[in-house]
């Protein structure tokens, strides 16, 4: 069944065994999950079929101390949640991302990664990612060429050989829509869950309230309750479910040690330096390559653990990427076209690509040489547009992205470890949206200590690629990381992490509120560290356990 929740009579009351919260990848993942299983299961989402004006306004936030992204340019509140302008990034977490790190504190996960990794193959499904094999020398990738001193891993510095493999992507709104529609679960369009009620004695969630619109409320109540609303939104959720009838402004579930929102982590990402591949860094297939089974993927650059050990730093994903279009003295058709694209739609706030990475592309200048770059070679631009439109725009796996490496320049992307810091967080504002929530204030900031790990760790990376005769590598330019705005909010991490006790997270290992044992969370929101890698493959691992764990 699938049904606006507008539609229902004020007070109206409906029952479930679970109650999903959200129907992006987590929420959707868990609701099929269940569904598999016969339990009678109701899925909340705030959003419509598409964009709305009132649903863009209640995910707006209020901006704190630092600098992030506007909060709603890095979510996305409809059926299917942010799939729906997910690229498709996928990637496991490192060993190294659960062990106790004395020059990290506050990292340590509560269960171990073999925990998580036996779920992998599970959410690879769910994702269409193929084989949950992330070997670059398990997956058909070019062998190491016979003049570099280095095995099929890498060297004892750099490694080479983990993998990104790119989802379709997969958007989870038909999924949601096509489980409704055969009755498996019942789906709600338009409600935003204002707040948990509970229990007083045992602090078990009792019901949700939703607000289809400002001054009506439609309550539902279950068994068990699943928060996968995305990081901010479940904080929200939390944080206004206080106890006093909903003003919003008490101490909310999970919340008795202030916990609730704070280590709150994304992965700070630039692009840096001006490389040139050799012959030998081109046959390693730094670029994009596909699978025996049809699926893109390319190597991910990394220091070995030793090396961050020795070294104190974070851990880093980095891979070749294409040179700087920005400026237009590189008289590149290609660059310029990229640069004029991305600016045209940063100019107009064109959702993700006027935020986070994507905002630098509103900066750039001498748009008239860019034009004369483009009508300079326009056969070039059509050469690539051969063979990269079609199967961006029109396979059934797109790809990836823009990526041409045939420049004498490139660079090096790089996406990052922050490091937790109960500073960064997110609580609840006085200022209410067009429902009459609360909005989220964020304070965040990438500390120092990770800029300078981020610019050590780019560095080794870079002499490593030159020792083997990879590249030709000049990272004079790596001082800028000190300074970059770094304002990314797409990956949300940390705000309700998991811990073995309430005074040092939200979630126990089970990934239930401490204090009520029926409100589970399946979101990023509970990683204690932030590893290197896009969370999402490993978000849906964890909504594989969160399902397995509810009777």
């Amino acid at each position: 069944m699938l049904m606006d929740a507008r539609r229902a009579l004020p007070g109206s009351s409906f029952d479930a065994e679970v109650c999903v919260i959200g129907s992006g990848p987590a929420g959707a993942t868990v609701a099929a999950e269940l569904a598999d299983r016969g339990l009678r299961v109701i899925v909340l989402e705030g959003g419509g079929a598409g964009r709305d004006r009132t649903a863009e306004d209640t995910y707006r936030g209020v901006a704190g101390e630092g600098a992030h992204d506007p909060l709603e340019t890095v979510r996305q509140k409809r059926l299917g949640g942010t799939s729906a302008v997910w690229g498709g990034r996928c990637a496991p977490l490192d060993d190294v991302d659960f062990t106790e790190r004395e020059w990290l504190p506050d990292t340590r996960w509560p269960i171990p990664h073999d925990e998580l990794r036996r779920y992998y193959g599970r959410a690879q499904r769910h994702l269409d990612a193929g084989d949950c094999e992330y070997s670059a020398a398990a997956s058909g990738f070019p062998e190491v060429p016979s003049d570099v001193a280095a095995d099929a891993a890498g060297t004892e510095v750099l490694r080479w050989d983990d993998l990104w493999r790119w989802s379709p992507p997969t958007a989870f709104a038909p999924r949601m829509r096509a489980l409704a529609g055969t009755g498996r679960i019942r789906l709600f369009t338009h409600a935003t869950v204002a707040r948990l009620d509970r229990d007083p004695v045992s602090g078990a969630a009792t019901e949700a309230v939703v607000v289809p619109r400002r001054g009506q409320e439609v309550r539902v109540r279950a068994r068990e309750f699943v928060l996968a609303a995305g990081g901010l939104e479940s904080t929200r959720i939390l944080l206004a479910s206080d106890g006093y009838g909903g003003s919003g402004l008490g101490a909310g579930i999970g919340n008795a040690y202030d916990q609730v929102g704070r280590h709150y982590m994304t992965h700070p990402v630039g692009e840096v330096g001006r490389l040139g591949l050799t012959a030998a860094g081109r046959a390693l297939g730094l670029g994009y390559a596909v699978t025996p089974e049809g699926v893109y993927a390319r190597r991910m650059l990394s220091l070995a653990p030793s090396v961050q050990a020795e070294q104190g730093l974070g851990n880093l994903k980095a891979a070749v990427w294409f040179a700087d279009p920005k400026d237009p003295s590189h008289h590149d058709a290609l660059l310029s076209t990229f640069a004029l694209t991305y600016w045209g739609m940063g100019r107009a706030r064109a959702g993700f690509k006027s935020a986070g990475t994507h905002a630098q592309y509103t900066s750039t200048t001498g748009i008239s040489r860019h034009v004369r770059n483009v009508a300079g070679d326009p056969a070039r631009v059509v050469r690539f547009a051969r063979g990269w439109a079609r199967p961006r725009l029109t396979g059934a796996r797109h790809l990836p992205s823009f990526m041409p490496l045939d420049s004498s320049r490139c660079r090096l992307r790089f996406d990052a470890e922050q490091t937790p810091s109960a500073a960064n967080r997110v609580t609840l504002d006085r200022e209410r949206d067009a429902l009459g929530q609360c909005r989220l204030r964020v304070d965040y900031a990438v500390s120092p200590g990770d800029r300078q790990s981020i610019a050590t760790s780019l560095t080794l990376i870079g002499k490593e690629l030159e020792r083997t005769g990879l590249a030709t590598v000049d990272l004079s330019d790596v001082e800028r990381v000190g300074d970059a705005p770094m304002t990314d909010g797409t990956h949300q991490m940390g705000l309700l992490r998991m811990s073995d006790s309430p005074r040092e997270g939200v979630v126990d290992a089970q990934c239930r509120v401490h204090g009520s044992p029926n409100v589970h969370v399946a979101s990023s929101a509970v990683f204690p560290s932030s590893g290197a890698v896009g969370p999402t493959l490993a978000l849906v691992a964890m909504a594989c356990r969160t399902a397995d764990g509810i009777s």
